[in-house]
């Protein structure tokens, strides 16, 4: 993996991550059950978006 999107990847996370643990109050357990996939999955969409984008610009 570049380490561009190594560096998006771990931005992306603490990004989702720190919202999450404001508005959990209740310091639920299931925190990978929810935040994990959904926050790998959303970073996916993130990181493919990047690269089309990339791409167009270097064609343009």
């Amino acid at each position: 993996m570049n380490k561009r999107y190594q560096k998006i990847l771990v931005l992306y996370l603490i990004s989702t991550l720190v919202p999450y643990i404001f508005i959990n109050k209740n310091k639920d357990i299931s925190l990978t059950k929810r935040w994990l996939p959904s926050s790998l999955i959303g970073y996916g969409i993130f990181a493919y978006g990047l690269k089309a984008l990339t791409k167009m610009k270097k064609a343009a």
